[in-house]
């Protein structure tokens, strides 16, 4: 009995001596680096599924902008409506209604292109922690515990704040800022310098 006891427990020191050797400490620290790497890929094909669906929006909505712009001129040309007048266009049903949607169709653009820099951004964040990880993992022996939880620490952080955005629709239209209608028309009669 005592020497079942004696050959269990020198297994289990050499278990425990095996665990808590560098080399565990290395294997474990390269696991967790390593699923950081998936978990980064993954939101990365999110996020660049964002920008694309951000860039198809701004290219219809600017598309329909143009169409609209297309309409005034064309209604300005027909009611012979002076482009320095601000007063006569403002008074047209058709031009007043297209600039309103032309408000509108601008603050979607607007937000859509701060929605896919925010995107962008932490695409470029994503993949320099990719590259990081690749590094760390390459020089993982040399690597103080320290270095490496503060890596993991700053990875979740930008996991927390992504993972989150890429369920939420590109922009919510409720937090749009529209112009003024007049300067719209003025931007739009204006004469390139």
């Amino acid at each position: 009995m005592l020497e079942r006891m004696s050959a269990s427990s020198i297994v289990m020191v050499l278990v425990l001596s095996i665990l808590g050797s560098p080399a565990a400490a290395d294997s474990r620290k390269t696991a967790v680096l390593k699923q950081k790497m998936i978990a980064i890929s993954a939101l990365r094909v999110k996020i660049i599924d964002k920008i694309d669906q951000g860039i198809e929006m701004r290219s219809l909505l600017e598309e329909r902008l143009k169409e609209l712009r297309d309409e005034i001129e064309i209604e300005q040309n027909r009611s012979g409506i002076n482009e320095y007048e601000l007063q006569t266009p403002l008074e047209n049903w058709r031009i007043i209604y297209n600039l309103n949607l032309i408000q509108h169709l601008r603050a979607y653009i607007d937000r859509l292109d701060e929605r896919i820099d925010y995107f962008q951004t932490g695409n470029e964040r994503l993949k320099y922690y990719l590259h990081q990880i690749e590094d760390d993992i390459a020089i993982i022996n040399t690597l103080q515990d320290m270095e490496v939880e503060n890596l993991i620490s700053r990875i979740d952080t930008v996991l927390d704040e992504f993972i989150p955005e890429t369920g939420k629709k590109i922009f919510d239209a409720f937090e749009i800022r529209l112009m003024p209608a007049e300067q719209i028309w003025k931007e739009m009669t204006a004469k390139p310098s």
